[in-house]
């Protein structure tokens, strides 16, 4: 057994986890608009408490103890509430979408008042950050008031994530998603960009300017046909990176040691084997990401990790040692999480979590039968 730091998750989406496996076989803008979005659209109070809670089961018994979630449109008070029971740190964002289908999209005066109960429900390990979908599902409107905003509070978007978004008109007379962001004053040290793929010229000097960061979801990014991010180029020009697991449903597991195998790999395709130490993804995976977050205590949480004597024997002369355990996966590995001195996970037990409203089964016929009715094809 050792005991390591915990990880933190800088981009996920608590709401999707029961939308597993239903959002195949597509790419970003169809897997969207025929799955996604109906499904959030479905999603009820109690359906999104299931599809919180089984979240949260994942990421704290595989070793995170911090967050960052873009939640749906509707019904982020109960992300919330099941948040601050569940003792891990969190950035909580509602998603603000006043542009794309009616059954998902509102009225920017009806996401304000939203966006205000939501951070006004926000206390203690969890605070409210602000979450404009990405450039297609937000009007200039929307983008004007949230530089009413104090600079000190999280922003987060989707970006430069997919060709099929690179095509849109607005992005590419302003030459590309990031340019389009630095000039509706969205960028800054407080900014978090998921994804990040296709750069345009330019694009990573703004990035470097602004001390906007990056969130890498290399799993996502794969199993949509996104692309690679080249993050050992942001990393040589100072640009701060993070690591995220995205959704369930474009990613299958929410265990961030896979984002960090399999983006320590592309990396060596896109740079070279060891371009990027062990220890520099423990912190781009860990305490970095805690830091930028505002996760303030988070270096006195902790994980205990089982080791097979096998691996205790390879790790003695493992060249990178932080690379060895960074890569090990977590799932049924993790013995104890704690996080702000409060024990959330203890072999199997899930001490600070509420029980599922109703079964999963049933949650998920609920989303599927209400997501039909909206328009969703079998």
């Amino acid at each position: 057994m050792i005991t390591i730091k915990p990880t933190v998750h800088g981009h996920v989406h608590l709401c999707q986890t029961l939308f597993r496996g239903m959002a195949e076989n597509r790419t970003l803008l169809p897997w969207l608009e025929e799955r996604i979005w109906p499904l959030e659209a479905a999603h009820t109070p109690e359906t999104l408490a299931v599809s919180v809670i089984l979240s949260l089961r994942e990421i704290i018994s595989t070793g995170s103890t911090g967050l960052l979630d873009m939640g749906s449109v509707q019904h982020s008070s109960t992300t919330v509430e099941i948040l601050k029971q569940s003792g891990i740190r969190a950035v909580v964002c509602n998603a603000l979408m006043d542009r794309g289908p009616h059954y998902i999209s509102k009225p920017l005066s009806w996401l304000i008042e939203e966006s205000n109960k939501v951070q006004n429900s926000c206390e203690g390990l969890v605070q409210y950050g602000l979450a404009p979908r990405f450039v297609l599902s937000c009007s200039p409107e929307l983008w004007k008031w949230l530089e009413t905003f104090d600079k000190s509070i999280i922003r987060t978007t989707h970006a430069a994530e997919a060709p099929g978004e690179m095509a849109n008109e607005w992005i590419a007379e302003y030459g590309g998603n990031i340019h389009l962001l630095k000039h509706l004053n969205f960028l800054s040290p407080k900014t978090l960009l998921a994804h990040c793929v296709h750069l345009q010229p330019g694009e990573i000097e703004l990035l470097k300017q602004t001390k906007t960061s990056v969130v890498h979801c290399p799993w996502a990014n794969l199993h949509l046909g996104s692309g690679i991010a080249d993050i050992p180029l942001l990393l040589k020009n100072n640009v701060n990176v993070l690591l995220g697991s995205d959704g369930a449903p474009c990613n299958n597991r929410l265990d961030l040691s896979g984002e960090v195998r399999l983006a320590s790999n592309l990396a060596a395709v896109k740079d070279r084997p060891g371009a990027i130490s062990g220890s520099k993804w423990e912190q781009l995976s860990s305490t970095g990401a805690a830091e930028l977050l505002g996760f303030s205590d988070f270096f006195n949480d902790s994980i205990d990790l089982q080791l097979t004597r096998t691996e205790e024997d390879e790790l003695n002369l493992a060249e990178d040692k932080a690379k060895y355990i960074a890569e090990i996966p977590r799932a049924g590995r993790v013995k104890k999480v704690t996080c702000a001195g409060r024990v959330i996970y203890d072999n199997g037990e899930f001490p600070t979590l509420p029980k599922l409203p109703m079964s999963i089964e049933r949650a998920r016929d609920i989303l599927w039968r209400r997501a039909s009715a909206l328009g969703m094809k079998p």
